[in-house]
């Protein structure tokens, strides 16, 4: 079926709306090379986290110190389709740029292109609608480019292509298949993704991210072309495969372990890796009911791109138990470190260390506290990596106990830093000629008490083990940007906010760091000193990264607004439900 209307053609495609208007532009194909070579593209911005290595670094210098503060709103693109219906919901979507054009998902399924050459106004283009049912929750983080087409992976565990130039489907697969208890629709699973997905080498390459609801994490390939999985690695070793003896349980706690991927992963082109984080064992809080190290949980994860294969991991945190699990972003720099060239990777733990990995085989090199304090452990081991308490002849780790909740507790404990912990999803950014990486996050600590995990049948967890209701409270709570010389490890400076930073970071040539706080602040900030040089107001929550792209010469920051009312800032209000995407300029 079509309908016509002036230059608006509507389609409808197995249930999934596509809205085009009518335009000759067609895209330049985003190839391997492309991809491989986006830091010489700083006009366009075409991977989610800026290129492979994840480093969020624009090489465009016009907005820089000495002009900063003559920052301007150059416009407002509202989206209404986002965040339409959902009891709670994040924007914490990230755009794409190729060639004057914009590309975004609006949160619930709706994927947009926007012509943003003029630098005065977007113009939407097209709008292809996926139909993601609106009882769903959660945030999806953006798409990825390849081909002709633009990816999004789904909080209804579909996988879908949109051809760039008419928002046309391509394809429509879905991948997560585990049907949600509480499901009476067909576009309902437990199983479920929020991370972006990235492409590369002719494949889509995804996160299972519904951990918490009792599933095994995994990892994915799909075939760019025709939507086929390629392959599918489990973060949960099942029985007979390497590291199913770190769950030693009796009653198949690894069939709900979590250990889930909901940040999307970088890419080692010349290795032919791609290197995730995986979050934390479930039930989260009720390390009784999973005894064991919980492999791969709280990992970082190196994946053969052309197989699947676990090359490498290397684990954070064992047997954890305060929700500090550690699929945030996982930066690939190539950098001196104690006199020696390495190839690292870098990771803001959410546990509240900042971590560097050899690149080549997992191994440990260093870790450096960045948060104010941290209470679960005495220290990170400087030859292990592991927290030094951790003894590997135990099932069940002890840590620091007077933080650590256990089943016999009968009052609420105190750990530091929060249960959001010093970062979750919200990307950090790398200056590859500074050598500095940046934190965007948070500060502060938690206290709450656990209710006991019970088994059900075939593996199954009534999804206690969680919070006692009431009992959580996050105090002390405040925003934290923080910049690490990586060749050092040490911490340059930091700098506390009023409100959490749960948006990233984008650094620039221009000598400028660009983030946001949840209370709807836009600021720029001096990359070296941290000290604030230009903020603006939106008025709206903000939890998704900025990006920078060029038109004609001009450099422009957008970034996507909307959120719900973060934990432990009451007083914010719900601020969350205009969703827009604001772009500035000089």
């Amino acid at each position: 079926m079509s309908i016509r209307n002036r230059a608006l053609t509507s389609t409808v495609l197995g249930g999934i709306l596509a809205v085009a208007i009518l335009t000759p532009a067609v895209a330049r194909e985003a190839t391997q090379g492309r991809l491989e070579n986006a830091d010489t593209e700083p006009q366009n911005w075409l991977i989610g986290f800026q290129n492979y290595s994840s480093h969020r670094y624009s090489r465009l210098n016009q907005i820089n110190r000495s002009n900063v503060d003559k920052l301007r709103v150059a416009f407002v693109l509202p989206m209404n389709d986002g965040l339409r219906g959902r009891n709670t919901a994040n924007f914490e979507q990230h755009a794409l740029v190729d060639d004057g054009f914009l590309f975004i998902d609006s949160g619930n399924g709706m994927t947009y292109k926007v012509d943003v050459r003029s630098g005065t106004k977007g113009i939407v283009m097209w709008k292809a609608d996926a139909a993601v049912s609106k009882e769903l929750t959660g945030a999806e983080r953006g798409m990825a480019f390849w081909g002709n087409n633009v990816y999004t992976d789904l909080l209804d565990g579909r996988v879908i292509a949109v051809n760039r130039d008419n928002g046309e489907f391509v394809w429509d697969k879905q991948i997560a298949r585990v049907p949600h208890p509480k499901s009476s629709g067909v576009n309902v699973s437990k199983e479920s993704f929020s991370a972006a997905p990235l492409a590369a080498d002719g494949k889509i390459i995804v996160g299972q991210s519904n951990g918490d609801g009792g599933t095994r994490g995994w990892v994915a390939a799909i075939n760019a072309l025709s939507g086929n999985e390629v392959w599918r690695t489990y973060s949960v070793p099942a029985p007979g495969e390497f590291g199913h003896d770190t769950w030693a349980d009796d009653h198949g706690a690894w069939k709900t372990g979590g250990a889930a991927f909901w940040t999307t992963g970088s890419y080692d082109a010349r290795q032919r890796l791609t290197i995730w984080g995986a979050a934390q064992p479930v039930p989260m809080f009720d390390p009784e009911f999973r005894p064991g190290d919980n492999l791969y949980s709280n990992s970082a994860m190196a994946f053969d791109i052309d197989t699947g294969k676990i090359k490498w991991f290397f684990q954070y945190t064992p047997n954890e138990s305060w929700d500090y699990d550690e699929q945030g972003v996982h930066m690939l720099v190539d950098a001196p470190f104690g006199g020696t060239a390495r190839q690292m990777v870098v990771h803001f733990g959410r546990n509240g260390f900042y971590y560097q990995l050899d690149r080549t085989n997992g191994q440990f090199i260093s870790a450096t506290q960045y948060v104010d304090l941290v209470t679960w452990t005495a220290g990170i081991d400087p030859k292990t990596g592991k927290p030094i308490e951790h003894n590997p002849s135990l099932k069940l780790q002890a840590y620091i106990p007077a933080t650590r909740w256990a089943r016999a507790d009968t009052a609420p404990k105190t750990a530091c830093p929060a249960l959001p912990g010093g970062t979750r999803w919200q990307p950090p950014a790398y200056n590859p000629v500074k050598r500095i990486a940046y934190l965007a996050g948070e500060d502060g600590c938690q206290r709450h008490m656990i209710v006991p995990a019970v088994t059900l049948a075939d593996g199954g967890i009534d999804e206690k083990g969680r919070r006692a209701p009431g009992t959580r409270a996050d105090f002390g709570l405040h925003g934290l940007t923080a910049a690490i010389d990586v060749t050092t490890g040490k911490v340059i400076e930091r700098l506390a906010t009023p409100y959490a930073n749960q948006s990233g970071i984008l650094a620039t040539a221009g000598g400028v760091i660009f983030t946001a706080t949840v209370d709807g602040a836009v600021l720029a900030l001096n990359d070296e000193t941290l000290a604030e040089l230009w903020r603006f107001e939106t008025g709206i929550g903000i939890k998704a990264p900025p990006i920078s792209y060029s038109v004609g010469g001009k450099q422009f920051i957008a970034i996507a607004a909307g959120a719900q009312q973060p934990a432990g800032f009451p007083e914010l209000g719900e601020r969350g439900w205009g969703a827009s995407l604001f772009v500035f300029s000089l």
